[in-house]
């Protein structure tokens, strides 16, 4: 294939003339395309709303504000439910009717396009080169009828309203709701707490703090009791050891004591020894109804009766013990009154000694319980803090929660009063008299534009295809040499007929042509609603 090579604007101008045919046919049809095309675009009109973000009426250092978010977080889930499948298909229903572009689509195809055409454009002010708050915005919508985009806008708007109403219902009293919920959770669980609270002061009523400086007396009391018991105890048992041995040593009975009977001494007897004898033992035997063997008497008159038993002569004194044998041979006794009194002490002292005993016992099953008391008076009072800690705590998040609460009544009464934040249509959906797009003056233009430079750019294409050299400068290009001169075409006859031949054919060939593109572009006008929505998607970026 040759290279394109042109030394002057002649030449160029050569290319076009030889290849006019080439560059007007392309342009021809195409601009028909572009013009028809153009004439078939539909008119769009574009209906718009301005809506105002208006302030709360109280201030919030009054009444606290329980819409969370920024404004702009607020806004842009209130555009995501607004143009949410679920009220984009309910418009669909509603205007279904008016809506002949969208029969031919199915639903989400239909849902994709009318979101498509709605246009939701917040405005943010610049003071001092910081953007401020969005204090309003336009929600806008685009179709081919004037009255449907104002309709269809106005819902639009409605939607917004509502949906802004409804996400500050839904938190306001939804808040409120909460916190009501919140508080009597709380509620529950302080009374059960102080029911514990109750129950655990019941339960160790002995044990508790406030009693252990009471309990570490009690002891101080019991540990003196058991002090004293322990020295009484030690002191009736130093007695009773003391009474038993004297009453083992002391005869249970005593011998009843006879009127003495004269006894006339024998020849040759010693009758003032025997005599005397008699006497000491009559002594001897009342001193031990008295006393107890050790006695000093005791002792000293049974030494006296020794003496005077060894004076005696034993045949006297066997005669003796004859003769008061013969007088009384079965002698009578009578119970002992010392042992009596001393069994009777004994008694005394054992009673004593078991009621010490039993005191004993007694002080110490006391100490036991109080020491248990005094042990567990610690344990008791961590427990005691425990409840009392959570006790505190759950007081102060109930008095968090009941003022939370009431500030949310507060702000639920101006929510109900409409004093808070609120959406508020500044101008309503207009009725569009002048469609908004296409611009099809520009299109057109630009269309022209585009069949021309297609029509050029084929023309150069067919010539650069042919291998025919037809300029000067090629053959100097291609050969390396210098042209000396031109010899011009010799035309015969039989080449006029010939070229008269292909001119016809060529004309004849161009009408059928025409002819079959014009019957083409007839037939996309009178189809053009599916040539359109065919295009849709080009016809909207044309439009944008």
């Amino acid at each position: 294939m040759k290279r394109l090579n042109f030394t002057s604007a002649q030449d160029l101008l050569a290319l076009f003339i030889r290849r006019r045919w080439w560059l007007v046919w392309p342009f021809v049809a195409l601009s028909a395309a572009v013009a028809l095309f153009t004439y078939m675009l539909p008119m769009v009109y574009v209906s718009d709303t301005l809506i105002l973000i208006r302030p709360r009426d109280v201030p919030n250092e009054f009444v606290k504000d329980l819409i969370a978010g920024t404004t702009e977080q607020r806004l842009s889930a209130i555009e995501q439910r607004v143009l949410s499948r679920t009220n984009l298909v309910q418009i669909l229903n509603e205007f279904d009717g008016q809506l002949p572009e969208y029969q031919r689509l199915n639903m989400d195809d239909k849902v994709s396009k009318l979101r498509d055409m709605i246009k939701i454009s917040f405005d943010v002010d610049k003071r001092m080169g910081a953007p401020l708050p969005v204090t309003y915005f336009h929600v806008s919508y685009q179709n081919r009828g004037p009255e449907l985009a104002q309709k269809i806008a106005s819902k639009l708007a409605s939607l917004f309203i509502e949906q802004d109403n409804r996400a500050r219902e839904d938190q306001v009293f939804g808040t409120t709701e909460f916190l009501n919920a919140e508080l009597d959770k709380v509620g529950v669980q302080l009374k059960e707490s102080e029911t514990k609270l109750k129950e655990l002061k019941e339960r160790r009523r002995y044990e508790l703090p406030d009693q252990l400086e009471a309990n570490l007396r009690t002891l101080d009391r019991l540990g003196t009791q058991q002090r004293t018991n322990a020295e009484a105890l030690d002191r009736y048992a130093t007695i009773r050891l003391n009474l038993e041995r004297q009453l083992s040593e002391t005869p249970a009975v005593l011998p009843v004591q006879m009127a003495p009977v004269a006894v006339t001494p024998k020849k040759g007897s010693t009758s003032v020894l025997v005599e005397e004898y008699r006497k000491k033992q009559t002594e001897y035997e009342e001193l031990t109804a008295k006393y107890t063997p050790k006695h000093p008497e005791i002792q000293a008159a049974k030494a006296e009766l020794g003496r005077l038993q060894a004076k005696i002569p034993p045949e006297s004194l066997e005669e003796l013990n004859q003769q008061e044998q013969e007088d009384d041979p079965k002698p009578k006794t009578v119970p002992n009154p010392v042992f009596r009194s001393l069994t009777s002490q004994v008694q005394e002292v054992k009673t004593e000694f078991q009621i010490r005993e039993d005191e004993k016992k007694y002080i110490e099953t006391e100490i036991a319980r109080y020491s248990k008391r005094v042990q567990a008076a610690p344990e008791s009072e961590q427990e005691i803090a425990n409840i009392m800690r959570q006790n505190a705590d759950l007081n102060k998040q109930y008095t968090e929660l009941k003022d939370h609460l009431a500030q949310a009544k507060l702000s639920e009464s101006l929510e109900s009063r409409q004093k808070g934040s609120q959406f508020q249509i500044i101008d309503p959906a207009n009725l569009p008299f002048a469609p908004a797009k296409p611009q099809k003056t520009k299109i057109l233009l630009i269309g022209t534009a585009l069949s021309l430079a297609a029509g050029v750019l084929m023309a150069i294409i067919v010539d650069l295809m042919s291998q025919r050299i037809w300029l000067q400068s090629e053959v100097e290009s291609i050969f390396g040499i210098v042209v000396l001169g031109e010899i011009p075409t010799i035309i015969t006859k039989s080449d006029l007929a010939a070229n008269r031949r292909k001119k016809q054919i060529f004309a004849a060939s161009s009408l059928a042509l025409a002819g079959a593109y014009s019957a083409a572009l007839y037939f996309v006008y009178v189809h053009k609603v599916y040539v359109l929505t065919k295009f849709d998607p080009l016809i909207q970026r044309l439009m944008q």
